[in-house]
């Protein structure tokens, strides 16, 4: 895709990679170390695809409601991390390693579910990446999603120039650039909609938003 951004999202990726043995550590901050439960309020059954599975923290809980479970990242190191994680729970799943601005799905699934991916999205890869998960779901599925909101972003040193971006420090003192939107709810339903998409979009407490999104039309016949 000649958008100009591969660099930009090859150094994200290679930031994933780096950050995997100390990515865990967010999960003990603020209310992150209980935000998985909201999976148990959400839609989530059946043949599950969760994409930028990171190291495991939602899979584990994707996996306990799951008929059959496949979890997909960019980063092998997150991976490892997330196979542990599984293993050491007794719960299995299926991983795959790919970059999801290059990922095309394999095969239909129930239900679609990332966390804290889509606001690593660039507008100009939007409505793209919506296209591969249309791709990716059943007719009478659904895309459930959890991540940053607006108020997020007073957590961030955005970067400057206008690029929809902010900037990271690792423990080794590396800084480095990755995309970041922060997403309002209502804006976000909107722009969905514009893709052909019916989603709900909502607040879940402490800067962060939940979603459920179907694709308009299409039933469980289609």
């Amino acid at each position: 895709m000649r958008d100009g951004l591969d660099p930009l999202l090859d150094g994200q990726l290679a930031y994933y990679r780096a950050r995997a043995p100390e990515y865990d550590e967010v999960y003990g901050q603020r209310s992150f170390s209980a935000l998985t439960g909201v999976l148990d309020e959400l839609p989530v059954g059946g043949d599950v695809l969760e994409l930028a599975c990171g190291t495991g923290q939602w899979t584990v809980r994707l996996a306990g409601r799951a008929a059959r479970l496949t979890a997909v990242d960019g980063a092998p190191e997150m991976l490892d991390i997330a196979r542990r994680r599984l293993r050491d729970e007794g719960l299995t799943a299926t991983f795959e390693q790919a970059d999801l601005f290059r990922w095309r799905p394999r095969r239909r699934y129930d239900t679609v579910f990332f966390a804290f991916w889509l606001s690593h999205v660039p507008p100009q890869r939007f409505a793209g990446f919506w296209s591969a998960v249309a791709d990716a779901v059943r007719p009478g599925g659904r895309v459930v999603f959890v991540d940053t909101g607006t108020a997020e972003r007073v957590t961030e040193r955005v970067a400057p120039g206008g690029r929809d971006t902010v900037l990271r420090r690792l423990r080794d003192g590396s800084e480095h650039e990755v995309v970041k939107l922060f997403h309002d709810a209502a804006g976000l339903a909107a722009d969905l909609s514009k893709l052909g998409w019916t989603a709900q979009v909502d607040p879940t407490g402490e800067g962060f938003i939940r979603g459920v999104a179907t694709l308009t039309g299409r039933s469980a016949t289609d």
